[in-house]
């Protein structure tokens, strides 16, 4: 890895909360990694973990210590301690190579103040992109599903989108145009922005896990006037696991969109049929590979 005393440096601060596990290694190495690199790379932990960071480091990276605990509380305490113009929030599993990395940086500093920017998500293993939508009678039972079930606009006009339920559908760049596509909300896991349009505040009421905080953070950029935009030309590298079913879980998620519908306006029944019908969707899923194996 090149060392970050001789290289170039954005005039970006790089926030990550994290616990301190493994793979936030690798996230650093990735992003100094360029002839450019971020000015600083802020990890926010709580202060009875922060032994497990006690070896990153490069000249670059600052251990933010966090009276506080959660993905939310924890990145808004890094926040308030960036020194540089450009911010970029990420997770510490995603991976940005430095020509991604480049394109956002870049494309931020042409759109100016007022804008906040991410790049679409590649699973690790395939290099697919995480959302690629259905064609054929398969395409059409799920723009049926979204539209009777969700209230989200018909086929992929739903890119993009938060639904009355408080369901957010992501882009697949097979159907725009290379470039900047405009969205009412940004995956949390990878968002750049100016310093002079953060969100600052702790926006997550909840204790424990985070679910649907970036669809939280995107509603309240939008009502200060932040306009969202997916870079389809720029790539992060996620392992999106499929999440174990559990009621616990599923009751906190249905909490989340609950609180999403309520800054929304939404709507609270659709998001009640939504929530019981992907419940059973799930069931069933589970209940045939089952079958299967």
């Amino acid at each position: 890895m090149k060392n970050p005393g001789t290289q170039k440096q954005y005039p970006l601060s790089v926030v990550i909360a994290t616990l301190g596990d493994d793979i936030l290694a690798n996230t650093i190495a990735c992003l100094n990694q360029g002839h450019s690199i971020p000015f600083e790379i802020l990890v926010c932990i709580p202060e009875d973990e922060s032994s497990k960071v006690e070896k990153l480091t490069q000249e670059n990276v600052k251990i933010i210590k966090t009276p506080c605990r959660g993905q939310v509380a924890q990145r808004v305490y890094g926040l308030q301690r960036i020194s540089q113009p450009m911010v970029l929030q990420m997770d510490e599993d995603v991976e940005l190579k430095p020509t991604d990395l480049d394109m956002l940086v870049q494309a931020l500093g042409q759109l100016g103040c007022g804008h906040a920017l991410a790049p679409l998500f590649r699973h690790f293993s395939s290099g697919k992109y995480v959302t690629e939508y259905n064609q054929g009678a398969l395409g059409g039972l799920d723009s049926l599903y979204a539209f009777l079930i969700c209230g989200a606009p018909w086929g992929i006009k739903r890119m993009g989108v938060i639904s009355p339920a408080g369901i957010a559908f992501a882009v697949d760049p097979r159907y725009c145009e290379p470039g900047l596509f405009e969205t009412q909300w940004l995956p949390g896991g990878c968002v750049i922005c100016h310093r002079e349009d953060l969100v600052t505040e702790d926006y997550y009421p909840f204790a424990g896990k985070a679910f649907c905080e970036d669809l939280a953070h995107s509603v309240l950029w939008k009502k200060q006037g932040t306009r969202l935009w997916m870079h389809l030309d720029a790539s992060g590298r996620i392992s999106s696991d499929p999440m174990p079913f559990n009621w616990k879980t599923k009751k906190a998620i249905f909490r989340a969109h609950e609180y999403i519908v309520k800054l929304i306006g939404g709507n609270y029944w659709q998001l009640r049929l939504w929530h019981v019908v992907h419940i059973f969707k799930e069931i069933i899923l589970i209940g045939l590979r089952r079958i299967m194996r």
